[in-house]
């Protein structure tokens, strides 16, 4: 007798860009779990879509409850939407991927991200990357990707608003090196002394990531991209409002506000981890 195949199962993500990043440490698991390649519904389809254990990435244009999704959920056998931020998580003290991965019932070795970037697209733009020389990615400001006319500046306590300052001691001391900033087009507006360059894409920062001399940034999307475990990078994160034992990666130099709820940090402190970490500025 000729074994049914069964259906495949649909993963249903929510949140923003870092969060979409982080759950790709869990996919490789939740493949061999299942000896199936995933099919993923979210905000952000290009972040997972290049993973090898995906079959599919697709937007998720309306709630998953509207009756218009009932033809395309039917075709699956099981439907996973675990958000470990609407559970013990809330109230406990483990990293969310810990958490994440206890939902599904996996295993994992590492928390730091595991995806893959556009191939294609890096064959495109890496003359253009290697043209930059050497460089840091920065960013200051995150977490509200969808464009709107009444932007949180605060971003729940974790924008550094020191940004300028910063950049302009980076410029003095390390006078070699290009600074590209991430940021989204509703956010701070141009710094002096950052590098203008054609990337602006998510993807492209994806792959930027890969290339970077190091990177500092907030808790946010590019903190997720450079740390991918793929990537062997190290940099330096800022927390105010969120803590890097539930958010981050040891392998960074995590620094942590003094003052709670605010990236409340001195530029210079910052300098000064960044000069232990021996970048080359030759």
């Amino acid at each position: 007798m000729i074994k049914e195949t069964p259906k495949p199962h649909l993963h249903i993500l929510d949140g923003g860009v870092g969060k979409h990043l982080q759950f790709s440490s869990l996919i490789p698991a939740i493949h061999k779990k299942y000896e199936q390649k995933l099919s993923i519904t979210s905000a952000y389809p290009e972040t997972l879509k290049n993973c090898p254990e995906v079959a599919l990435s697709i937007c998720t244009h309306v709630d998953p409850i509207v009756a218009t999704w009932k033809n395309l959920l039917n075709k699956y056998d099981k439907i996973f939407y675990f958000n470990p931020y609407l559970g013990n998580f809330l109230k406990g003290d483990t990293h969310v991927i810990t958490e994440w991965s206890n939902l599904y019932d996996v295993k994992i070795n590492n928390v730091r991200p595991n995806f893959e970037i556009n191939k294609e697209r890096e064959k495109m733009i890496r003359n253009s990357i290697l043209e930059l020389g050497k460089f840091i990615l920065v960013q200051f400001s995150g977490g509200q990707g969808i464009l709107s006319n009444s932007y949180n500046g605060e971003n729940q306590g974790r924008s550094y608003k020191y940004g300028q300052e910063l950049i302009n001691i980076l410029k003095e001391e390390y006078p070699n090196i290009n600074i590209i900033v991430f940021k989204h087009p509703n956010e701070q507006e141009e710094y002096l002394g950052e590098t203008k360059s054609i990337f602006n894409t998510r993807e492209d920062f994806m792959i930027l990531s890969k290339y970077c001399l190091t990177f500092i940034c907030i808790d946010s999307a590019l903190q997720h991209m450079v740390s991918n475990i793929k990537f062997n990078k190290k940099g330096i994160v800022l927390w105010g409002a969120t803590e890097p034992h539930r958010f981050g990666y040891e392998n960074n130099v995590n620094i942590i506000s003094h003052y709670p709820y605010c990236v409340e940090i001195p530029a210079k402190e910052i300098i000064d981890k960044l000069s232990k970490m021996e970048i080359n500025n030759d």
